[in-house]
């Protein structure tokens, strides 16, 4: 009788379901934010939030009958406020633990210590770090309704950087998780900037964060980007295009590259040495030159793609000490791992360091196929 009436209560139990589950057509998914400035002094901040506009009962999923999401901007003094708004005109609970990206307009970024704009949520414990956030030179509210046929725009956003393999003109993703320590000891980084573009949003260039304010400093262009990623060897592959002494050009696919830097602090004066080395091969050459399986040709093709990878990593670092300086590209890593006293009593200062030190360039490419031959 005992084993009948337990072997019930086991069947009951899985009987049951989820007592408390919710229909995912009752639910406001949000997807992504934008931050923006308003002009109103009360309301300083201007936020978008996108909702994924789920389908509803008895309903058909199409892209055709409209936009797979809902934005809703509103304004107000503090982010936490302007979400619990938003219950105000929708008829479902919000849930952020599907965001996706965060987009920051530069005016707002400029404006305010980001610390203090993404306070919420970096306390919030729903919220997940995941996210990708990125800098805009436009209003955020209008990258993040940019109508691109079947796709959620911060979805979207977030999947560029899966093409990070494919050009050394990205960076990496900068997810909230990223930034949390950056922000909280103030110590400088970059963010990937977007522009809206017709009826599509591109990875165009980057912001400086500067670490003594968490302010937007300014921007770098799509060359700057590559010059990073040489200096960093953060990159994940792509392209490098050169010209030759006739001003053909020449395109080398990386395939592998490793960057080395090495901090020398003497005397009171500091000084990095960057190494950098390569292997890939040339995927279009237009010099259309006849000797191009010879390997005087390919030394000479190794010269200048070295020439120019140093160039990058010159200009790159010449505007982040001089104009901007900012370390962005952790030097003060390497640095702290070789001098850990003197990196203690520097770090409070390290941008200035930073833009007086002293940096040289090495850079060693090697060609191992040229499209119609391999070298061993």
């Amino acid at each position: 009788m005992k084993r009948n009436i337990f072997a019930c209560l086991i069947v009951l139990l899985f009987l049951s379901g989820c007592w408390d589950s919710s229909d995912i057509e009752d639910m406001s998914f949000v997807i992504g934010f934008g931050f923006d400035s308003s002009e109103n002094k009360e309301t300083p901040i201007k936020h978008t939030t996108q909702i994924a506009v789920t389908k509803k009962k008895g309903e058909q999923a199409s892209a055709q009958q409209g936009k797979m999401y809902q934005d809703i901007t509103l304004e107000g003094d503090s982010l936490h406020d302007i979400l619990r708004s938003i219950s105000l005109q929708l008829p479902y609970p919000v849930y952020t633990d599907h965001l996706a990206s965060i987009v920051i307009n530069q005016e707002t970024a400029t404006r305010y210590d980001l610390s203090i704009l993404l306070d919420q949520i970096l306390r919030d414990n729903v919220t997940r770090l995941s996210p990708v956030v990125v800098l805009s030179k436009q209003q955020a509210s209008a990258v993040l309704d940019t109508n691109i046929e079947g796709e959620i725009p911060s979805s979207y956003i977030g999947n560029i950087f899966d093409n990070e393999t494919s050009t050394m003109k990205m960076l990496p993703p900068v997810r909230v998780g990223d930034i949390a320590a950056n922000l909280s000891s103030h110590v400088s980084f970059i963010l990937p900037n977007v522009i809206k573009e017709k009826n599509t949003i591109l990875v165009q260039g980057a912001g400086v964060i500067r670490g003594k304010d968490n302010k937007l400093a300014g921007f770098l262009t799509d060359d700057d980007v590559q010059g990073i990623n040489w200096l960093t060897g953060e990159g994940k592959g792509g392209l490098l295009n050169f010209k030759d002494e006739k001003d053909n050009t020449i395109v080398y696919e990386v395939q592998h590259y490793k960057t080395k830097v090495e901090p020398l602090y003497k005397d009171g004066r500091l000084t990095f040495r960057v190494k950098v080395t390569s292997q890939g091969w040339i995927s279009e050459d237009w010099s259309q030159s006849s000797n191009n399986l010879s390997e005087h040709y390919i030394q000479k093709l190794e010269h200048l793609a070295e020439k120019k990878v140093v160039k990058l990593m010159e200009d790159t670092m010449n505007k982040l000490q001089k104009e901007y300086q900012s370390d962005v590209i952790e030097f003060h890593d390497s640095f702290r791992i070789s001098y850990p006293r003197d990196y203690k009593k520097m770090k409070k200062g390290w941008d200035m360091h930073f833009a007086d030190a002293d940096v040289s360039y090495d850079a060693k490419i090697k060609i191992i196929n040229t499209g119609d031959m391999v070298k061993d």
